[in-house]
This record gives structure tokens, C-alpha cells and sequence, in this order.
């Protein structure tokens, strides 16, 4: 079974991290190449605000090994402005920033505001996922949903139909949708990996991002077994801790991978740099 486990953080620029996770000395150009020594894949939100520039993406690119993934979010102008409706060039132009980042690309998540309905929105929706599909074929896609009337088995179904996965988010006020989603990828249906955001309580949660505050461990308990289970469903698994969720992600993601340790395939990481690999050929 060729299921792996990425797990990463919803970004690198935090200067709160300086002193605790990012030495004192490194430059804030340097985040990025640091932050790859320790994890494997991020989220990035920026792409939510705008698509990254090509000079952007190929400084990106040339500060991460081989193996490295970079998540994007889909940028509003398509899910929140245009509400997935005249957006093709936009979508077309973020396709393109994927094609740009390569072997680099993680799953990208489209993510829909609260009021993006089924009721109100739903043949947008369907006429969007429809068309993107065959466009997005050789990457993967997450879809968020923060409708309740989109939070169904039948919604996760279709998602799962066009290979897409449904983003599974945990986080204070949202509802659970692990078994709902669970239930449609069982038995290997559906595509091959999975998708969650870890937040927290982001409104009354830890504030600030330099330490440890509030232990969420039987929630990590419970995500280490999940983890497992898909994994067990041949699902490879991408998630991304948030600061809020315990206060400090970089030490929530080791403390989850503690757990996961012996029990799913974690990728050797940080990889051998190439006078390493040289030097055991030797």
C-alpha cells in the first residue's frame, strides 16, 4: 500500500516563530528553505488574495527539496466574488501557477464562503466542478464547504465522483464530517487521498504562535487513529495545523506524528542533500 502521511502547517511567514522555530539569524527569505528541513508540505493562503507571480513561484520552488508540496488555495475572484460563475480565465491562470510549480504541486482547495449554498448556489457549483474535472486531471483537488446544506453524504458523493476530495476541516463551530466522508472513500472509492485543516477555536482559542497552550490531546488521539483508517483505505493524507489549534503548529504537527510513528508511512524527511547521496555512493 502506497498511502503516505504529509503533514505540514497554513504557512511559513510567522515572525512570531523567530527564536522558537526559526533561529534568531535567518532571514525572513531564508523562512522558506528552514521550514523544508523540518516538514514536507504547507498550505498557502496567500494564493487566496492573488495567484503568486511566475518569479514568486520559481523562488518557491528553487528553496525546497525534491519531495516538497505546496497546497494553494484557490483565489477568491473565482469562489468568493464571482461565486465560481465568468471565472474560467481565473481558473485558468491558477491552473497555470500549478502547472508552474511541477512535481511541487499539493492538493489545491477550493474553498466556498458561508453563504455559498446548495439551495441558492448549487447549479453553479455542479456546472463549476463539472467543468473543472477534466482540466485539473493531473492534480489533486480539495473542496471546502461551510454550508450545512452542502455538509452531506450526497454533496462528499459527487465531490468524490469527479476525484476530487472534500476538505475536512476541525474547527470550532464547524461540524465533523469524517464520517460522512469516511463512508464515501471506504473500500478505495474516490481519490486517492484526503484533505484536512486543523484550526482550532481561532476566535477564542491560543492567542499568539510561539508556544504550547492548550493540549489538545484526545483530539490528536482521535486524528492519529483516523489517519490510520484512511491510510488503511490505500489514502494517501495531507493536513494543516493552524496556529489556534494549540497555540504553536509546528510543535502540534510533531506532537501528531509522535503518535502516528510505526503505524502509517511517514516520508523520510528531511531527504539526503545530493553530496550526501554522493558521498554513500563512495
Amino acid at each position: 500500500m502506497n498511502a503516505v502521511v504529509h503533514l505540514g502547517t497554513s504557512s511559513w511567514l510567522f515572525e512570531g516563530w523567530r527564536g522558537v522555530f526559526y533561529p534568531e539569524k535567518v532571514s525572513r527569505t531564508q523562512y522558506l528553505s528552514h521550514y523544508a528541513t523540518h516538514f514536507d508540505t504547507v498550505e498557502v493562503n496567500t494564493s487566496f488574495y492573488a495567484i503568486p507571480a511566475p518569479s514568486t513561484l520559481l523562488g518557491w520552488v528553487e528553496s525546497v527539496p525534491a519531495g516538497f508540496s505546496f497546497a494553494l488555495k484557490f483565489p477568491r475572484i473565482i469562489s468568493h466574488e464571482k461565486r465560481l460563475v465568468d471565472c474560467t480565465a481565473e481558473t485558468l491562470q491558477f491552473i497555470d501557477a500549478l502547472h508552474s510549480l511541477g512535481d511541487l504541486a499539493g492538493p489545491a482547495f477550493l474553498q466556498l464562503p458561508p453563504d455559498f449554498t446548495r439551495q441558492v448556489n448549487g447549479r453553479a457549483l455542479a456546472y463549476y466542478l463539472d467543468w473543472l474535472a477534466p482540466r485539473v486531471a493531473n492534480f489533486r483537488i480539495a473542496v471546502e464547504v461551510r454550508a450545512q446544506d452542502l455538509m452531506t453524504a450526497a454533496f462528499a458523493g459527487f465531490v468524490a465522483e469527479h476525484n476530487f476530495a472534500l476538505v475536512l476541516v476541525d474547527r470550532a463551530g464547524t461540524p465533523d464530517l469524517f464520517e460522512t466522508w469516511f463512508s464515501v472513500v471506504k473500500e478505495g472509492a474516490g481519490p486517492d487521498f484526503c484533505f484536512v485543516r486543523w484550526i482550532g477555536d481561532d476566535r477564542n482559542g491560543p492567542q499568539g504562535d510561539r508556544e504550547l497552550q492548550t493540549l489538545r490531546d484526545e483530539q490528536l488521539d482521535q486524528w492519529a487513529d483516523r489517519i490510520v483508517a484512511l491510510c488503511g483505505q490505500g489514502k494517501s493524507f495531507f493536513g494543516y495545523m493552524h496556529n489556534p489549534y494549540e497555540g504553536h503548529s509546528p510543535a502540534s504537527v510533531r506532537r501528531l506524528m509522535a503518535r502516528l510513528e510505526g503505524r502509517v508511512k511517514l516520508p523520510a524527511w528531511p531527504p539526503p542533500s545530493p553530496n550526501e547521496v554522493q558521498l554513500s555512493l563512495l
